[in-house]
C-alpha cells in the first residue's frame, strides 16, 4: 500500500496536510516519540514493582497466618515459632524489607507519571 502527500491549498506537500486529507494522525517523532516510550516505560515498571510487593506481602501474610493459626490452635509451627516470632525472623523480615522497597519504586514511578518528566534538553 502507498499513500502520498497531497498538495496543501498553499501548494505545499507537508506531512500535516497529508495527515488531514489521508485522515491518518502524523506519526509523532522526536522528543515527542521519546516521551512516549519513557512514559511507557515507566508505566510498566510501576506494574512490575507493585505486583512483585504484592506477591511479597502475600509470602509474608501467609507465613504469619499459617504461625498464628497453628498457635491458636495449640499446634506450634514446624520451628515452633509463634505468629511474632515468625514476624521477626530474618527470611521473613527480608521479604517485608524488599516488599518495601518495591513498594518505594513503585510510588516513584508513580510521582514520574503523574508530575511528567523535565525535558532532557
Amino acid at each position: 500500500m502507498s499513500t502520498t502527500a497531497k498538495a496543501a491549498s498553499n501548494g505545499s506537500t507537508d506531512q500535516a496536510a497529508a495527515a488531514v486529507t489521508t485522515g491518518q494522525p502524523e506519526r509523532i517523532t522526536g522528543m515527542a516519540q521519546v516521551r512516549e516510550a519513557e512514559t511507557y516505560h515507566a508505566a510498566s515498571v510501576l506494574n512490575e514493582a507493585a505486583c512483585e510487593a504484592e506477591r511479597l506481602c502475600t509470602a509474608v501474610y501467609r507465613a504469619v497466618t499459617d504461625a498464628y493459626f497453628k498457635d491458636v490452635r495449640h499446634n506450634a509451627d514446624s520451628d515452633g515459632r509463634t505468629a511474632t516470632e515468625t514476624a521477626e525472623s530474618p527470611e521473613i523480615r527480608g521479604k517485608a524489607e524488599e516488599a518495601l522497597n518495591c513498594l518505594h519504586a513503585a510510588e516513584c514511578y508513580l510521582r514520574r507519571l503523574l508530575t511528567g518528566y523535565e525535558p532532557p534538553f
